[in-house]
């Protein structure tokens, strides 16, 4: 008997719970106390987690957890605000991919020194024309290219 295999076999059942969308809102919230980040950070990123677990992970010291938080759909607009000035740009990434991330909050984002994080506002449908107009003077051509793939810019108002 294999103790070491047994423990192996343990995590990857909850790394299956913790990424199903199956798993109910109890288990999930077991599961968010773990004490591995990676379950940790797939409960936070399942569509059927309830938002007071997503707003305890958004907490999580745990920079891969807050990451989940700021990608799943389901996370509040407070929360995504918040996450919009964290310090580690890969939340910041995550924030400026989420479709639920508000106006405001990108326009916030489209100033970021990063220019990936830019880039990404400007894919974002959310981003209302005027911080793509904005986005489109940057002096970092990809941000311009992303801007001229976004289906709100009209190939004419390019030209004009």
């Amino acid at each position: 008997f294999c103790i070491e295999c047994n423990q192996m076999n343990i995590l990857e059942f909850k790394l299956l719970l913790a990424k199903s969308e199956f798993t109910s809102k109890e288990v999930l919230e077991i599961l968010a106390k773990d004490k591995h980040y990676f379950i940790r950070a797939s409960v936070a990123y399942n569509l059927n987690v309830s938002k007071n677990i997503l707003e305890i992970l958004a907490k999580d010291e745990e920079y891969s957890i807050r990451e989940s938080v700021a990608k799943n759909p389901k996370t509040s607009k407070e929360i995504l605000e918040f996450f919009a000035k964290d310090e580690n740009p890969f939340i910041r990434v995550s924030v400026a991919q989420n479709p639920r991330t508000s106006k405001e909050v990108l326009g916030l984002l489209a100033k970021d020194k990063n220019y990936y994080i830019r880039s990404l506002v400007a894919k974002n449908l959310n981003t209302s024309k005027e911080i793509l107009w904005m986005l489109a003077k940057d002096k970092d051509w990809r941000i311009r290219e992303s801007v001229a793939k976004n289906p709100k810019i009209k190939t004419k108002e390019v030209r004009a």
